[in-house]
């Protein structure tokens, strides 16, 4: 009996996998999020009211927002957060206003009025919809608002009538569709979970204005996580060669120290070997410069390893997030003028690379610097951080975290 049980749990475990990857989907493998009826205004059965005093309710399968007259949005968020998936839903305004559709969301901590901070999919036609808005956080667009994407928006959009816009996200990834038409393709990673939700604006923002959606639905997709490279006051994940110091402090942070002279480069390094992941850390020098290595092999010489190395420098060198072939061809990609705007000299910084095949995208304090295809790329190996020979070197690390993306993450990523 039990094994036949576990044999039907890894049944239905490889059919879901097969439906998530099949080209044919169908929209009754999405959970329904509208339900039938309301609790009561604000206070919808599995969505909570936040915010500003604006309103939100059921009339028959969908979910009616009003904005308010207070100085502050309102928001009808899921009780549920997310991880991967994919969100559909359609849209309609019987009164244009600035509204939009929060993911991968969270509360602001940081907010001086009660907000949602996250990630937007902007539904107004004449203000990029189905573009991705980062609220509350990093204040723009994640897609380059041009003339010609919103002639694609205005080509695609329905004004007047009921819109359906499409969120899909796998790891870093994130793609948008309105009407079926691709609006966003690009990665970020700065949140990987949170809540949905409904946004209708303050008075602030402009007119009041009404939205109605229905038929909001989702599909959640294998979750892809962080991974720490070292946590609890412990390496775990890491091993130290050959040389430096390394001492995890009490606040956390990493602190990896060489002495004057040493001609060898000292490494923080994985003991396991990834493909294709996201890789992030962040970092404060002291002395010297680092690197933050991904895709590299071990070699017998004073700087210890071949393969990339998302640059760590001092200074506003304009290097930091370059991509730099060790032992092989030196720079491959830089963006030293972007750089030199980004980097915050003297204080904590955030570098991360996404590596998926042959496609290789650094990142500086959330914004990306590098994005190329560079067939002649290492497609695997491990990830580290360098503490440079040749002099005294220091620096501080913290949150050194990776995500390792199967072939099946892979392959939604890619469609």
């Amino acid at each position: 009996m039990k094994s036949n049980f576990v044999f039907a749990c890894i049944l239905c475990v490889y059919s879901f996998a097969a439906m998530l990857f099949a080209d044919d989907v169908k929209d009754s493998d999405f959970v329904q999020l509208i339900p039938s009826k309301a609790v009561s205004n604000n206070q919808i059965d599995g969505w909570i009211g936040y915010g500003g005093n604006g309103m939100f309710k059921v009339e028959g399968k969908e979910i009616v927002g009003k904005s308010g007259d207070s100085i502050v949005h309102t928001f009808l968020r899921t009780e549920k957060k997310y991880k991967n998936f994919v969100l559909k839903f359609d849209v309609k305004y019987d009164v244009e206003c600035n509204a939009g559709v929060l993911f991968r969301s969270y509360i602001d901590p940081n907010g001086q009025f009660e907000s949602i901070a996250g990630y937007k999919c902007v539904i107004e036609p004449s203000k990029n919809a189905a573009n991705v808005w980062d609220e509350h956080r990093r204040n723009r667009f994640l897609t380059e608002s041009t003339p010609e994407l919103q002639a694609k928006i205005d080509k695609a959009f329905k004004k007047g009538d009921w819109n359906e816009i499409i969120i899909q996200c796998v790891g870093p990834s994130i793609k948008t569709w309105l009407n079926g038409e691709k609006v966003t393709d690009f990665f970020d990673i700065e949140s990987n979970e949170g809540v949905f939700a409904l946004q209708v604006p303050s008075a602030k923002s402009g007119a009041s204005g009404q939205v109605r959606w229905r038929n909001i639905r989702v599909l959640e997709l294998p979750a892809t996580e962080w991974v720490a490279l070292y946590a609890d006051k412990k390496f775990g994940e890491v091993e130290t060669k050959p040389v430096g110091k390394w001492e995890i402090l009490e606040d956390g942070s990493l602190k990896g120290t060489t002495e004057k002279g040493q001609p060898k480069d000292g490494m923080f390094l994985s003991k396991n070997s990834y493909k294709n992941f996201v890789v992030k850390v962040s970092f404060k020098i002291i002395s010297g410069n680092s690197g933050l290595y991904f895709r590299a092999a071990e070699v017998d010489k004073p700087h210890w390893m071949k393969g990339f190395q998302c640059e760590i420098a001092s200074g506003k060198s304009g290097d930091t997030a370059g991509l730099w072939e060790v032992d092989g061809r030196g720079w491959v990609k830089r963006n030293m003028e972007l750089t030199r705007k980004l980097i915050k000299v003297g204080d904590w910084n955030e570098v991360g690379t996404v590596a998926i095949d042959d496609r290789l995208v650094t990142f500086l304090n959330g914004q990306i610097v590098v994005d190329v295809l560079d067939p002649k790329s290492p497609k695997e190996g491990k990830t580290g951080l360098q503490l440079h020979g040749g002099g005294s070197q220091g620096c501080l690390f913290r949150e050194y975290y990776i995500m390792p993306l199967d072939d099946k993450a892979v392959e939604l990523i890619k469609k």
